[in-house]
This record gives structure tokens, C-alpha cells and sequence, in this order.
């Protein structure tokens, strides 16, 4: 296992948009996602399922990507031109990012154990994420309505009936580093709550 001073992984990760053109070794990976999939999960069901999509097959998934937006309306304001232009410039973007991982479950119940699940892998990218820039690796978490295209699912192999889509995530060394953001102190959205209160809020 990778060592991680969690802390300042948590604080100096970064959303990464722009990637250098070298692939990660399948190797280190794998490695890193045999260490995230530490993440909790009941039952040990581990529910994370894996495609990465590299070479060649990143232009046709950012195609299909492309296609979905179109079906959404995300592009409804181009015409025939631009959205020509919009299609090489969403090419040129997917080809840009050495590995597009699309994280999905096999559904359950279409209900609690399948929200569980779900809840499950968004641990698990998130694990990944941390692993993966303390390897100097930069990450993008992305989760689109086209996650929930019937359609697109269908497209890229999958089945609606019985997967549900997580995430995509992009993968790649950083080319440039984006400058942090602040976050707000956590105490703002704190409640602390006590049992003579939980009485008088039955009473209410």
C-alpha cells in the first residue's frame, strides 16, 4: 500500500482540466484502486464496478457523451456549424485525458440497497481520488445527466434495466494546477443535538 499523509491530501487535491498526454502504467492503477476499494460497504458486497477507456476508445465514448448531450438539450442553442465545432472541440478534450473511468453498480432493488451501494462507490472514487494524487496522479469527478440516458447506457453496453452509472472520472498526470479554493468553516452547518432537545421537539 501507498503511504498518505491524509491531511494534505485532503486539503492540496485538486480538480485537474488540464492533462498531460502520458498514460499511467496499468499497473499503478490497479494498484491504486486495490487500495481505495478499502472504502466502506455493508456486507463487504464491494458493488464498484470498473471500465476504464483509454487509446482509441476515448474519442468513441466522448462521441456517445456528445450524442447525449444533444438528446438532453445541453446544445439546443447551436446550429449546424457550430455544433460541428462543438463536436471536434468535445474530441479534442476526451483525447486530451489519458484515462475516462466510468464507475457503475449492478442494481438490486431500485431502492435503499441500490442508494447503499451507490453511496459505496461515491467512497470509493473518493478514496481513489486521494490515492491517486499522492501519486501525483490529477483526477476529475464528473456526474452528468447523461449518466441516467437510457439511451447512452444502452450505447456504451450497459443495460438501464440492471446497471446504474456512478461517475466518470478523468485520470492523467496534472499539466497545470488550478488554484485552491477556500471552504467555509464546517461550523455553520453544524447542529449539535442533545436528548433533552430531541424530548421538547416531540412535544412540538
Amino acid at each position: 500500500m501507498f503511504e498518505i499523509d491524509l491531511v494534505k491530501a485532503i486539503r492540496e487535491r485538486r480538480t485537474i482540466l488540464d492533462y498531460k498526454p502520458d498514460k499511467i502504467k496499468k499497473e499503478v492503477l490497479i494498484q491504486i484502486l486495490n487500495d481505495a476499494a478499502y472504502a466502506p460497504n455493508h456486507y463487504m458486497k464491494q458493488p464498484w464496478k470498473i471500465r476504464i477507456y483509454e487509446d482509441e476508445a476515448r474519442s468513441v465514448f466522448g462521441e456517445k457523451v456528445v450524442d447525449s448531450y444533444i438528446r438532453l438539450g445541453y446544445l439546443k442553442t447551436l446550429n449546424k456549424e457550430k455544433l460541428k465545432q462543438a463536436r471536434i472541440a468535445y474530441d479534442r478534450f476526451f483525447t486530451s485525458v489519458p484515462h475516462h473511468i466510468l464507475f457503475y453498480i449492478e442494481k438490486e432493488d431500485n431502492g435503499y440497497i441500490d442508494d447503499e451501494n451507490f453511496s459505496a462507490v461515491c467512497a470509493f472514487i473518493q478514496n481513489f481520488q486521494l490515492l491517486a494524487w499522492d501519486q501525483g496522479i490529477g483526477t476529475m469527478w464528473t456526474a452528468k445527466e447523461t449518466l441516467r440516458d437510457e439511451t447512452y447506457i444502452r450505447e456504451i453496453g450497459l443495460s438501464p434495466q440492471k446497471h446504474r452509472l456512478v461517475a466518470v472520472v478523468q485520470v492523467g498526470y496534472p499539466n497545470k494546477l488550478p488554484k485552491g479554493k477556500k471552504r467555509d468553516s464546517i461550523v455553520n452547518n453544524i447542529e449539535w443535538v442533545n436528548t433533552i432537545q430531541m424530548e421538547e421537539e416531540k412535544v412540538l
